[in-house]
């Protein structure tokens, strides 16, 4: 099963940031970084299940699932739910590893779920 990718504003807001942040450090990098960023995202059409839940899935009630990007100092954990009806990943938030974990009030509902 092929599954949709779509990124919440949530998630567009911490990749605008995370690049800028990389582009300050090592402006050569912004670019190569962000297209391993998209590739890993785009991992998730076919194999949407593979990642273990989330720490903060229980607190939320959700089940929000954690993707792993990156190497050594600089990885990243990409927050996300599977819509099963829709066949729809959402990306909610990426977020770097070493960051305190959220809180079940940071996690939106996802577009469409009323």
């Amino acid at each position: 099963m092929i599954y949709r990718v779509l990124l919440a504003d949530s998630a567009n807001a911490d990749v605008e940031r995370i690049y800028d942040w990389v582009c300050s450090r090592a402006p050569a990098k912004g670019a190569v970084w962000f297209e391993e960023l998209i590739d890993s995202l785009y991992s998730l059409e076919r194999l949407a299940n593979r990642c273990p839940f989330a720490p903060e899935a229980e607190k939320a009630g959700r089940e929000i699932r954690c993707l792993s990007f990156g190497r050594r100092r600089g990885v990243y954990r990409i927050l996300y739910e599977v819509d099963e009806k829709r066949q729809t990943v959402w990306i909610l938030h990426i977020r770097h590893a070493a960051l305190q974990r959220l809180s079940a009030e940071s996690f939106s509902q996802i577009p469409g779920d009323d």
